[in-house]
């Protein structure tokens, strides 16, 4: 193997697939002989990293994939990078952006922070066509999969939508994820992730907690509301989004309490009033309409 050689093995969450996407360009601008292989534990992670220019070898989930990765492991045939940045716990320790200390971990430094979604052609149409059926369409995610600390209360995004009918909100995610009452429902009639992906970059804003759809929103620079309590924009936060976080004093915890439900009920999320959200929307609507 050669030692321009880099294979990642891409695991956790989905979010943490969209952060890794500026160090592979990186990779590529600062060690100009290196050829990447990115194997990928799941098939979102697959998705997230499909067309992307700066991985010259994409490998799907699957036996190949593990037995691949078991071969050159154990006959020390080559290194393979598993870097889980969480371990750091970066929202106790650092004061930069996750995609930076992931690129720390490699020796580099991010010139480009932007994230990376490289939608084809047929994908962007399908994108272009849906939400043209709505004079105002904004896509919301409600779900934070690491940590049900993340969520703000599901009776607060029934108010969103029912107090802002001039907005038609478009629910992103999984069909095990809750439906807000009067929004249209993507988790079920268009389940692709690339599709919702290709929905997302034209929806005219995003509303939502921080999860995966929140960082999308950096690759195609559309402006978000995004609400942050347990984890901090400090470490999470994108600058195209308005990132509204009370900084409670015992935030950030996400890295202390992980998955375990907040003993105080979650002051930081539901203290973030659907005032202050529909505010801030606005704004984001308003700045969007000037570019």
């Amino acid at each position: 193997m050669k030692n321009s050689d880099i294979r990642i093995v891409s695991g956790g969450g989905l979010g943490d697939a969209l952060l890794f996407t500026p160090l592979f360009r990186a990779i590529k601008e600062q060690r100009l002989d290196a050829r990447i292989t990115v194997y990928c534990s799941f098939n979102s992670h697959y998705e997230i990293y499909l067309h992307n220019p700066y991985i010259d070898r994409l490998k799907k989930p699957g036996r190949l994939n593990k037995a691949e990765r078991l071969f050159l492991t154990s006959f020390r045939l080559a290194k393979l990078h598993m870097p889980n940045y969480a371990v750091l716990m970066p929202s106790l320790f650092y004061s930069k952006n996750a995609a930076e200390v992931i690129a720390e971990m490699f020796d580099i430094t991010l010139e480009h922070k932007q994230l990376m979604i490289f939608l084809t052609r047929e994908e962007e149409e399908i994108g272009k066509r849906f939400v043209s059926r709505y004079s105002t369409p904004v896509a919301i995610h409600v779900t934070g999969r690491s940590s049900p600390n993340k969520n703000w209360p599901i009776s607060y995004w029934g108010e969103l939508v029912r107090q802002n009918p001039q907005y038609t909100f478009l629910q992103l995610g999984v069909p095990s994820e809750e439906l807000i009452p009067g929004a249209v429902d993507l988790r079920v009639g268009l389940p692709q992730l690339r599709a919702q992906l290709a929905v997302l970059k034209y929806a005219r804003a995003f509303v939502g907690v921080d999860s995966s759809f929140a960082h999308a929103t950096n690759a195609f620079e559309i402006p978000g509301v995004i609400l942050f309590g347990p984890s901090t924009p400090q470490i999470w936060g994108h600058p195209n989004n308005r990132n509204l976080y009370l900084g409670l004093s015992c935030a950030p915890c996400l890295e202390i309490l992980q998955g375990t439900p907040c003993p105080y009920g979650a002051p930081c999320m539901s203290g973030i009033s659907v005032l202050e959200v529909e505010r801030a929307l606005a704004q984001q609507l308003s700045y969007s309409c000037q570019r």
